[in-house]
């Protein structure tokens, strides 16, 4: 049985706002002046909320149709998979279930910042809170955060990156434009601009990066034929899997077939979370 227990009330940190897609380039955290919204890269197009009532609109949302979020531990870590199980309006927080996958949970306690992310009628939302309390229960454990005192809306909806589910396994095939082996990866999320590749650690490298590689055979739902185009390597980052490395790529030859293409698979995706979370 699932058990809150009451919390004491602290006094609400300072909440920083993390400022990227979900490659989490940019950050704005809590040290940072109030008055200094910081550097935004792909959120040229955000929209800063700071309204108390509609912050509290965004999370009854996001509750209410037990969105998916992806979680980061700090600016550049892996996503880790969690949801909004709970909000307590009069005390003004957010409980938040255990990370997945859960060997994420051993370090994590109060005080500790969570960077989240997630996406509500095709927008992306970025948020961060702290970590206030830990609740275990007999099968999982709950995070209680006050709410965020900011977030971020990304306006272009076109460029809103939804992730796979762990469950679901799709390749691609990648090649560098110079020489080099073909290699097979796992498709961790996508985008109408890109997608995140989780490649073997040995296979690829921050050299790398600003590479152009061909990529083919990207089968997705919705689509009608396999994708293949060109991309360039725009970051690496640690992955949840031992021995990989999350590569997120921004594709170069992009047409509206592709992007269409693209989209699609996107709001299947989107559209599958909630289906599986009501």
């Amino acid at each position: 049985m699932r058990v809150f227990t009451s919390l004491s009330r602290r006094e609400r940190p300072g909440i920083g706002f993390s400022c990227g897609y979900l490659e989490g380039r940019h950050l704005l955290n809590q040290k940072q002046s109030q008055d200094n919204p910081g550097h935004h890269g792909d959120f040229e197009n955000y929209d800063l909320v700071s309204d108390p009532t509609r912050i509290a609109a965004a999370l009854t949302e996001i509750n209410r149709h037990l969105v998916l979020v992806s979680v980061r531990l700090d600016a550049e870590g892996p996503l880790y998979d969690s949801r909004v199980v709970r909000l307590d309006e009069d005390r003004e927080l957010l409980y938040l279930s255990q990370l997945e996958p859960s060997d994420a949970q051993t370090d994590i306690g109060p005080g500790q910042d969570l960077y989240v992310f997630a996406t509500m009628r095709g927008i992306a939302v970025r948020f961060t809170v702290t970590i206030d309390d830990v609740l275990p229960t007999e099968t999982d454990r709950f995070y209680a955060c006050p709410y965020p005192e900011r977030m971020l809306y990304l306006q272009r909806r076109e460029l809103f990156r939804v992730p796979l589910p762990r469950h679901e396994h799709r390749s691609v095939k990648i090649r560098p434009q110079a020489e080099g082996p073909e290699i097979i990866a796992r498709i961790l999320d996508l985008s109408v601009r890109g997608f995140c590749l989780e490649v073997k650690a040995s296979e690829i490298s921050h050299s790398q990066v600003g590479s152009t590689y061909q990529y083919l055979g990207m089968d997705l739902p919705d689509t009608r034929t396999p994708l293949a185009g060109e991309a360039v390597l725009v970051n690496l980052r640690a992955s949840p899997t031992c021995g990989f490395l999350a590569a997120g790529f921004a594709i170069t030859d992009l047409d509206p077939l592709i992007e269409r293409s693209l989209m699609r698979a996107a709001l299947y995706y989107q559209r599958d979370t909630l289906k599986t979370g009501a």
